[in-house]
């Protein structure tokens, strides 16, 4: 959060005190590709790109990690106005299931940006639609994914927060989602 304090395009959103659920600075996403950690963003969502983030970290001479001299990337995703709610790796692309910013109802798709390991920084991406989630009315917000890749085709499974009332099974089961990609 220190590096990204004067951040010309997200500095003001770390320094302010908007909700995360509100466009404000909210990561949700998160993917690590060899030495690379990818860092999602649901908010903010900025004349309707998405903003991923790239960090290296280095050990700092104690169990814990720190962000390697202070050097981040961003990349500018054209996800027609959401924001990050997950990432998943698929071999060397990135799958981005997006939605609203905001705690609202809303369209929900996953998205795919190819060969991670060339993206260039500060640029705009046009990731691929692959998949439509459907949405409910107060409930069945896609917040998560992870992949099968052992099946064929791959599959992806997909959960929900505040599920609808019918993915509840007994006390403690949820119903979750699995697409084909």
């Amino acid at each position: 959060m220190d590096a990204l304090v004067n951040d010309a395009h997200l500095g003001a959103f770390v320094q302010a005190t908007i909700p995360g659920k509100e466009n404000g600075f909210d990561i949700e996403g998160l993917a690590v590709y060899n030495d690379r950690i990818f860092l999602g963003l649901r908010g903010p969502v900025l004349r309707g790109w998405a903003v991923m983030l790239e960090i290296e970290l280095e050990a700092n001479g104690t169990d814990l990690l720190k962000l390697k001299a202070g050097q981040y990337k961003k990349y500018f995703i054209n996800l027609n106005g959401l924001g990050i709610r997950d990432l998943c790796l698929q071999g060397e692309d990135l799958l981005i299931l997006a939605g609203p910013t905001m705690d609202l109802d809303g369209p929900v798709r996953v998205y795919r940006l190819e060969k991670l390991a060339l993206l260039q920084a500060n640029q705009l991406h046009k990731p691929t639609q692959i998949l439509e989630i459907p949405y409910g009315n107060g409930n069945d917000r896609a917040e998560g994914m992870t992949i099968f890749t052992d099946t064929e085709p791959p599959s992806i499974l997909i959960v929900y927060d505040s599920p609808a009332t019918e993915r509840l099974s007994g006390i403690s089961d949820v119903i979750a989602d699995v697409f084909k990609l």
